[in-house]
């Protein structure tokens, strides 16, 4: 039997959303599991879902306890198991920690819009956030953070410890990357019927990881509607992609027409294993959200190629550098203008590709596990294995 130097008890609960947490989640977990393998990662779910997604890793358990309430899960079923587990310590790739466990936890803070940004949220949202987030940072012993914008909002929003804090970027999967075979890419564009040319922009209308379908005013799908609608009056005539569940839907429930959507092509929800298609597909992305913590369907664009035009707003410009075209999300006008820049100039569109690919290369997720192991073992230093399995 494989003997471990410590076990550590994993908060899984995001890695059953669709979404950009669930990936973040499960790809760090894997890249930790391949890289610690002496450690033992008790990973608990709420559903079976996912209940075998780390079957090949021997350091990983994956234990299923079912509720109805999420609380109830985190502040009771987590710390009972760790208890049960002799766990070492709590880790969590999302926010929330046990505030009666005497364990020792890490968390990762994955935003600060609550607070930049609360119209993105019911107000009773907000008022919870505003109440139970600093209990939450008092009680971790340390914190991750996927940008160092999270950091400086945290701490002037609530006072956050910023000392307590590790910056650890996440990254795109290994499989963002440019792509040579034409018959692939010829394969799933007539699968999506995507037009010959277009400029893609991957978006939400809803929140996700809720229950219920609360809008997403952060997405600003309306500013890029209109940005667009722009630069086709302006003689525009690349097509424009949109990647994304029930944006047509949303949009149309808006007020938006068959004329204002003109040149609009609507895809649906695309798996992320083929995202990477899109991208490579693409002449360049856009995007006009908010507020950013992270947006890794910009790092996920620049590590396949694809030129960006993102906001100015949020960590895009921490995370792209001088990678990337921005531009402000609430103008409209400027918007459209650098849709017509990018669209008219493929010397642009080179540069901001080459630079795209150099800057993506900085970010790995192999560096980003190593920088969750180093926290974990700043806490709980791994002892020397004594032959026997801990834990029990």
């Amino acid at each position: 039997m494989t003997s471990f130097n410590r076990t550590i008890c994993v908060m899984g609960r995001a890695l059953d959303q669709m979404d950009g947490l669930g990936v973040y989640s499960s790809t760090l977990l894997r890249h930790v599991l391949e890289r610690d393998p002496q450690t033992r990662y008790l990973i608990l779910l709420r559903t079976d879902k996912n209940a075998s997604l780390f079957r090949e890793f021997e350091n990983a358990e994956t234990r299923v306890i079912p509720t109805r309430s999420k609380v109830w899960w985190d502040q009771v079923v987590v710390p009972l198991a760790a208890r049960r587990a002799h766990a070492d310590l709590i880790f969590n790739p999302k926010f929330s920690v046990p505030l009666f466990s005497r364990r020792p936890s890490v968390f990762v803070l994955h935003g600060s819009d609550w607070f930049v940004n609360p119209k993105n949220y019911k107000w009773w949202d907000n008022l919870y956030i505003r109440l139970i987030l600093p209990l939450y940072l008092r009680k971790a012993t340390r914190l991750l953070s996927i940008s160092r914008m999270v950091v400086d909002d945290l701490v002037r929003h609530v006072g956050l410890d910023a000392a307590k804090v590790t910056v650890n970027y996440a990254a795109p999967g290994s499989h963002f990357v440019p792509i040579s075979d034409r018959a692939s890419l010829s394969e799933f564009a007539e699968r999506y019927r995507l037009p010959e040319r277009f400029m893609l922009t991957v978006g939400r209308v809803y929140h996700t990881g809720h229950d219920g379908l609360d809008e997403y005013p952060g997405g600003n799908n309306e500013s890029l509607i209109r940005g667009y609608r722009y630069y086709r009056a302006a003689g525009g005539t690349l097509a424009l992609v949109v990647v994304g569940r029930d944006i047509e839907k949303y949009l149309r429930g808006h007020g938006f027409t068959d004329a204002d959507l003109e040149g609009v092509h609507f895809t649906g929800f695309i798996p992320n294993a083929e995202l990477v298609r899109a991208y490579n597909l693409a002449d360049f992305f856009v995007l006009a959200t908010l507020y950013e913590s992270f947006c890794l369907p910009l790092i996920e664009a620049m590590a396949s190629g694809c030129p960006a035009l993102v906001p100015i707003t949020g960590a895009c410009p921490e995370l792209a550098a001088d990678a990337a075209r921005y531009v402000d999300p609430l103008d409209v006008e400027a918007i459209g203008k650098a849709m017509l820049e990018i669209a008219g100039s493929e010397e642009l569109r080179r540069r901001l590709r080459h630079a795209g690919l150099e800057r993506a290369a900085q970010f790995s997720w192999d560096w980003t596990a190593d920088r969750a192991i180093e926290t974990f073992e700043r806490i709980v230093p791994a002892r020397p294995s004594s032959g026997t399995t801990r834990g029990g």
